[in-house]
């Protein structure tokens, strides 16, 4: 009975032992393995295994818009002329642009009206005219491959807190920075086009790799009488005579140092910067909180600026190391303010030359503006489809970002529809930071009697004082948190290092418009910008290799929870196309195989554009044991995908395996362990009976040899060493459990 009672025990041991964990959830009736996909994926009741059924924002076969000049909203009555020029009299500034790059046809065609044109931009095929009389507008209307009779805009320009709150330095109340990713903006060249800088301030020392003066290319300066060598080839150094540039810079890339060599606390986002200084504005304009003493209308100096740096995006700077040539960000703390009711709706051609100088693979950080809530739309810049649009929070001079509300100057969206059918690009802002009261560094004018032109007076001696607010002062902390990531990621496009800002940004209020985007909200965009969020988005899809060049926008993928129950850990997010269909949701686990998500039903049709839910469920004993990181992805058509939602989970595998479609194969090999243990019983069984056997015949052949040698010997002592046959018995059962035996005899 022993024996058989250690068999049962035998059994049940393989029973009870290998079902410990390794099933999955057998008692949990919410889920159910998945089969063929990832090992330890469950289907959650009332999921399913297939995508549901979207509608494209654009469905197939749907005409295509035609060029932006036959939608745009600044022409509404579609004669090829802003409608605010059919208000104006006498003269204004009016450009041209063409269905091609103007050619020499077209400027013979201009000098027979006794035109005389001041600038071409290719950039946008277009031609500057200056002031003439704006009733020349219909004749100019009519010549061979004129699309629009635009008019000028006017230019409007718009610490140690700052970098802090935005999570680019450490700090107490946030330890964790993107500076403590070893990105620090070091190799990106950040143009900072404005009223010059003066890189000669302690913060700024060693920055300057190029620069151009726009406005001494049209020669409105009286200082670019005094040295008409001044080129375009970069080497010429601007200076700032207004301030305002010098201080967009610090907040940009200001090492905080002080002049006697000492370190204080006035950081700009991407210390390690470089800069190309740009200078489009003269020394009167702007000031404090964006008060203007005099309407500046610089918009050639402007035009001509940024197609100056699209035309160096490349180049190869002189005394420049190969990690500093060329340009990666556009900084633009100001904007062309608009003449149309509803401002720009990004059709102008200065919102157009930023779109292209993104597209030519240059990042452009663009102020928001500073009209406030019941700002009439955006000005032209700001409404650039394509540029990174920057609204300003009130930090309240805290680092705390849970206090920092939407800035009362901050221009709201939307953007003025531009007719082409896509409300997305619509949305603006697309992204907030702080801007108020900030700390600046101080140019050579703040000193009082200083003057860049005089020999030996400089801002070198300068320090860091002034403060000052305006959608101006958040727009170099996007420009400088811009250079951290290309810092960290140099393959990124500008269009997906905008996304990341986005996709990682701490989302603020209410969507305003959430049949068009579940997040955009009108004051903050996408939210306010977490430099180190956006820095460990840019690491993370480095060092995972991913293709930049597969990474498609318009599929946005988002999380939304996670929760977990013992060992069964539940992902949820939504995902969707802004322009047509996601194909399928899939998720890896570290550098694993991708497998397809799990999806919620849908309760009726998705509309337009309308997210729909998926869900990853793990049973984490199933997974590897440690931290994993999970990614999680939209595909779209040809391969492409949406950035990677990322998230790392606690595995607890002991590597014993019985997942899946392989419960068949547990069930045969646990059989063939009972017989196995059944046969070791049996045998152990059959053993004891032959010991015991042998050992009954051992005390039988013993007794008989002593009652032999009794009758031999007569002798009938009672002494011990007279009685072999009890120690015969003895030796005889030696090896034999003396106990199981006494066991077995009384059972």
């Amino acid at each position: 009975m022993k024996i058989i009672r250690r068999a049962l025990f035998i059994c049940l041991l393989l029973l009870t032992v290998p079902l410990t964990g390794s099933l999955s959830s057998p008692t949990n009736h919410d889920f159910a393995p998945v089969e063929d996909r990832a090992e330890g994926q469950l289907l959650r009741y009332g999921d399913q295994l297939t995508i549901p059924t979207q509608t494209p924002r654009f469905p197939a076969g749907n005409p295509e818009i035609g060029p932006w000049w036959t939608h745009s909203s600044l022409d509404l009555n579609g004669d090829g002329i802003h409608d605010s020029l059919l208000s104006v009299t006498g003269t204004t500034g009016i450009g041209l642009s063409y269905d091609h790059t103007p050619n020499d046809a077209d400027i013979a065609a201009l000098n027979a009206l006794g035109l005389i044109p001041r600038d071409i931009i290719e950039a946008v095929d277009a031609v500057l005219l200056g002031q003439i009389d704006s009733s020349l507008a219909p004749s100019l209307a009519e010549l061979d491959g004129v699309v629009m009779v635009e008019r000028y805009g006017g230019v409007v320009f718009y610490g140690e807190i700052q970098t802090m709150a935005v999570k680019a330095r450490n700090s107490t109340e946030y330890p964790d920075s993107a500076w403590l990713l070893n990105t620090s903006g070091a190799g990106v060249n950040i143009a900072m086009v404005d009223t010059g800088v003066d890189n000669e301030h302690p913060g700024l020392v060693g920055k300057f790799v190029a620069g151009y003066d726009a406005v001494c290319y049209m020669h409105s300066d009286p200082s670019c009488w005094l040295d008409i060598s001044r080129d375009d080839s970069g080497d010429f150094d601007p200076d700032d005579g207004n301030q305002h540039g010098t201080a967009c810079m610090g907040m940009a890339s200001s090492t905080g140092l002080e002049a006697d060599g000492s370190q204080s606390e006035f950081y700009g986002s991407a210390p390690n910067a470089s800069l190309v200084d740009v200078r489009i504005g003269t020394d009167i304009g702007a000031g404090p909180f964006e008060t203007y003493a005099i309407d500046q209308e610089f918009y050639e100096s402007a035009m001509n600026g940024i197609q100056w740096i699209i035309d160096h995006k490349d180049t190869e700077w002189s005394g420049a190391d190969s990690d500093n040539y060329g340009i990666d960000i556009i900084s633009l703390s100001w904007g062309i303010t608009s003449h149309e009711a509803g401002g720009s709706d990004g059709s102008d051609m200065h919102s157009r030359i930023l779109d292209t100088a993104t597209e030519a693979g240059i990042v452009v950080s663009v102020a928001a503006g500073n009209d406030g809530d019941d700002n009439d739309g955006f000005s032209g810049m700001g409404s650039s489809s394509l540029s990174i649009t920057v609204g300003a929070v009130d930090d309240m001079n805290t680092v705390n970002r849970s206090d920092d509300v939407v800035a009362g100057y901050s221009s709201r969206g939307p953007r003025r529809d531009n007719g082409d059918g896509n409300p997305i690009n619509e949305l603006k802002p697309d992204i907030t930071a702080p801007g108020s009261n900030i700390i600046q560094a101080e140019g050579c004018v703040t000193s009082g009697s200083c003057n860049n032109l005089i020999p030996g007076q400089d801002a070198s001696d300068n320090t860091y004082t002034g403060r000052g607010s305006g959608t101006s002062y958040a727009t170099p902390a996007i420009s400088g948190i811009s250079a951290l990531l290309l810092s960290a990621n140099p393959d990124l496009t500008p269009l997906t290092l905008r996304e990341i800002l986005k996709q990682t940004a701490e989302r603020r209020g209410e969507a305003s418009l959430p049949a068009v985007d579940p997040y955009w909200n009108k004051d903050y965009g996408w939210g306010m910008v977490d430099a180190r969020a956006a820095v460990e988005m840019a690491l993370h899809l480095n060092y995972s290799n991913v293709n930049i060049s597969e990474i498609n926008i318009t599929l946005q993928n988002h999380l939304l929870n996670v929760t977990t129950v013992d060992d069964i850990i539940t992902i949820t997010g939504h995902s969707w196309s802004q322009t047509s269909e996601v194909e399928k949701v899939e998720f890896r686990i570290g550098n694993g195989t991708w497998n397809e998500v799990t999806y919620q039903t849908p309760l009726e049709e998705l509309e337009v554009g309308q997210p729909f839910n998926w869900t990853v469920v793990l049973d984490l004993s199933k997974v590897e044991a440690g931290n994993q990181t999970v990614d999680i992805r939209a595909l779209g058509e040809d391969s492409t995908h949406s950035l990677p939602v990322t998230l790392t989970i606690m595995g607890t595998s002991t590597g014993v395996d019985i997942g899946g479609g392989n419960q068949l194969m547990f069930i045969v090999a646990l059989a063939l362990l009972v017989i196995v243990a059944g046969g070791f019983a049996y045998r152990s069984s059959l053993a004891e009976d032959d010991e015991l056997a042998l050992g009954v015949q051992a005390e039988h052949a013993a007794g008989s040899a002593l009652e032999s040698e009794t009758k031999t010997n007569g002798n009938s002592d009672d002494d011990s060493n007279n009685h072999p046959r009890e120690n015969a018995s003895e030796k005889s059962l030696k090896g034999v459990d003396k106990g199981i035996l006494d066991a077995d005899l009384a059972d």
